[in-house]
């Protein structure tokens, strides 16, 4: 009698447990559409880490809910009982949710920020709040919804540059001030015009075909030409951003786009030989 009472508990179980875990893979769901489509779209996640960061606040969220219905859920309970264990279980796995998306949040992309020859991607951790309060209007408060486009103004003096060298050292780059922000506009877009360079140099660069390259970042083909900066963030620097003549962001490919600079140097000692 024990024994098909104990089988009968854990039946029940299993069968709380598996549909407690069809519910948190719903929300999880859920959750990733805000994560990866509203904090994180694409390259972001990759180049910022968010999706190392989303895998673990819902594994952790996925495991822990059902595996506690597991071990509380039992058939000889009272409905009152089951109900306040649910209750209690489902509160705190929406609790441990809550704080994890919330912590997602703390790291999403906010700015592509241009910054001499690169598109740097920059997220909230990064930034000082302090610095908010300085920035110009506009960029006192971070997007919750998109990446900002800004560019990133030079140094107003001796003095200012010299603190920016060392800021720069501990790793805070003039990108990552809001402070030192420029809306985008035709002047941010001329600069970028002078430094971006043609996709046929990076094709020759890492050996590749143009037609490879535009497929791997999936940018339809329209015969115009198109160009490319290296795009970075704190986590990686093994991208590049495709643009037409425009300076708009048409794609993104996981190219190293430092490599033409050495390329371009080398070719250009051999010719001088």
């Amino acid at each position: 009698m024990e024994n098909t009472q104990h089988v009968s508990r854990w039946r029940f179980a299993v069968k709380s447990a598996s549909l407690h875990l069809l519910v948190s893979l719903v929300l999880a769901g859920l959750a990733a559409l805000l994560v990866f489509e509203v904090w994180y779209p694409f390259p972001y996640a990759e180049l910022t880490g968010g999706l190392d960061l989303y895998k673990l606040v819902v594994s952790v969220d996925i495991v822990c809910g059902p595996l506690l219905t597991l071990i509380l859920a039992s058939p000889k309970k009272k409905m009152r009982e089951r109900v306040v264990d649910f209750s209690l279980i489902g509160a705190i796995q929406l609790a441990a949710l809550i704080y994890g998306l919330y912590s997602v949040s703390l790291a999403r992309p906010v700015a592509a920020a241009f910054e001499r020859d690169r598109i740097n991607i920059v997220t909230a951790a990064e930034i000082d709040k302090a610095d908010l309060a300085k920035a110009k209007d506009g960029f006192k408060t971070l997007p919750w919804f998109g990446i900002e486009r800004v560019g990133v103004r030079e140094a107003a003096n001796v003095d200012e540059g010299n603190e920016s060298l060392s800021l720069s050292l501990k790793g805070i780059e003039p990108s990552m001030r809001p402070n030192w922000w420029l809306p985008d506009g035709p002047a941010e877009r001329e600069k970028i015009r002078r430094v971006m360079k043609p996709l046929s140099e990076l094709a020759a660069a890492r050996n590749m075909s143009e037609a490879d390259i535009v497929k791997s970042a999936k940018v339809s083909a329209s015969g115009k030409p198109l160009f490319f900066l290296p795009l970075t963030s704190g986590r990686t620097k093994d991208w590049v951003v495709i643009m037409d003549e425009n300076a708009d962001f048409v794609g993104y490919a996981p190219i190293d786009g430092f490599m033409t600079n050495k390329a371009a140097e080398t070719k250009t000692k051999e010719q001088v030989i």
